[in-house]
């Protein structure tokens, strides 16, 4: 059963990551229009919603039917992921953002933002596999909804942040191998979540999975909607109902 469990989170946490290649991929063969990047970005920030506070929550308080644990792993994870936002803001010389599509509109002393936004990608993925590997731990399978959150949220990360890469001069090889390590990352990352996790006390399991929770809610609130406004302006409130309708969607009959 955990060698199963295992090979499952593997794969799970591969074709969740992939999303990253594939908009490495695309970035480099396509420059889309920033609107359509942020309609994607705010489609991913609804299903984002309906995984953190269904798939994350929701299971870590059956898990261990108690509000401690979970209210502990949430405030941890919040403030975990603003910690290091801040790190990395001071580390690149510029504020961190997950996504910034339009990288012509920076100035040219505005530090490395694709680079700086690869880093940040990889900061989002591990923990956000983790608590793949978890929902298996805890189901016995994958949380579909979470696994598509993670997809869907991935892919324009990957597309935008590429777009800076390439303005920054960075090669293709070195755009796709970079790309590559996080996929590779974040794979190892779900098979983490069985390997530290099969047969914990639920408490732990609980804390692990709101901790995530908290961390993706405020990388939503600090990073993904703004960018997404930024660049997609007011429909992108329309692009984030209907990413949360269709999660919610799959949640209920799945």
């Amino acid at each position: 059963m955990a060698e199963n469990a295992l090979v499952e989170s593997l794969m799970w946490g591969f074709v969740s990551s992939f999303s990253l290649l594939l908009g490495a991929v695309t970035g480099l063969v396509f420059r889309l229009p920033g609107k359509v990047v942020a309609s994607v970005m705010a489609f991913g920030s609804g299903v984002l919603v309906v995984a953190l506070t269904f798939s994350l929550l929701g299971e870590a308080f059956r898990s261990s039917q108690d509000i401690l644990p979970l209210m502990v792993g949430f405030v941890a994870g919040g403030f975990a992921y603003n910690f290091a936002n801040l790190v990395l803001g001071r580390v690149t010389g510029v504020p961190r953002r997950r996504r910034r599509p339009n990288v012509e509109k920076r100035s040219a002393d505005a530090g490395p933002p694709g680079l700086a936004l690869l880093v940040g990608s990889l900061m989002d993925n591990i923990p956000e596999n983790i608590a793949l590997g978890i929902s298996i731990v805890v189901a016995g399978a994958v949380n579909p909804v979470l696994a598509i959150a993670i997809f869907l949220s991935n892919y324009p990360e990957a597309l935008s942040s590429v777009q800076g890469m390439k303005s920054d001069g960075m090669s293709r090889k070195f755009i796709l191998v970079s790309w590559s390590v996080v996929v590779a990352a974040g794979t190892a990352a779900s098979a983490v979540g069985v390997g530290l996790l099969a047969g914990s006390d639920p408490a732990i399991i609980s804390f692990f999975l709101s901790f995530a929770s908290g961390a993706i809610l405020v990388m939503l609130i600090e990073s993904m909607i703004p960018e997404a406004f930024l660049e997609g302006g007011s429909q992108i409130g329309l692009a984030t109902l209907a990413g949360f309708a269709l999660a919610f969607v799959v949640h209920h009959f799945l």
